[in-house]
């Protein structure tokens, strides 16, 4: 599945990244915990997460994740946003 179908799917916003729409998603981690996400999660997935601080992106980097979705209502700081664009 392409990251814009789980954009659609979900109803998200794309805040960074609208050029990376078109990666392929291989998988899906959802975890409040970045040390989880570091042992259990390949390069090409998806992490759901509530946590929405500066180390949720570095930790994505690392990983080779596609993206990002955070979950419950949840706000990334202007900060992480930005970590993102980097």
């Amino acid at each position: 599945m392409k990251l814009h179908d789980v954009a659609r799917l979900l109803g998200a916003r794309v805040l960074i990244g609208e050029e990376q729409v078109g990666c392929e998603v291989r998988s899906v981690c959802g975890s409040d915990m970045m040390s989880d996400v570091l042992a259990f999660t390949a390069p090409g997935s998806l992490l759901l997460t509530g946590l929405t601080h500066p180390q949720v992106v570095r930790t994505a980097q690392i990983l080779d994740l596609v993206g990002i979705v955070f979950v419950r209502g949840k706000e990334p700081a202007a900060e992480t946003v930005e970590m993102a664009g980097q």
